[in-house]
């Protein structure tokens, strides 16, 4: 029988929880600024400008959540505890 191998070292892991760090924060800030934009702020910009910031909010958000399940993938490939 084969054994089998994973398709990530510990190096690869390490970097993708690193990225997944990199690109949640990014997205995490970049979702606060456009719901500042949108909301609280929304008379200081144009209609396409609120669009655009609605579209991005949607795309933070999505990158957010896209970057939080590789860092759980990289933290569980890492043997660490995952939260």
């Amino acid at each position: 029988m084969q054994a089998t191998t994973s398709f990530f070292t510990m190096a690869g892991y390490q970097k993708l929880l690193g990225w997944s760090n990199v690109l949640l924060t990014l997205s995490v800030l970049i979702l606060i600024t456009t719901v500042l934009i949108c909301y609280p702020f929304e008379q200081w910009f144009s209609m396409q400008q609120l669009i655009a910031g609605h579209l991005s909010m949607i795309g933070s958000a999505t990158l957010m959540k896209i970057s939080y399940v590789g860092r759980c993938v990289a933290q569980y490939g890492l043997q660490q505890e995952v939260r």
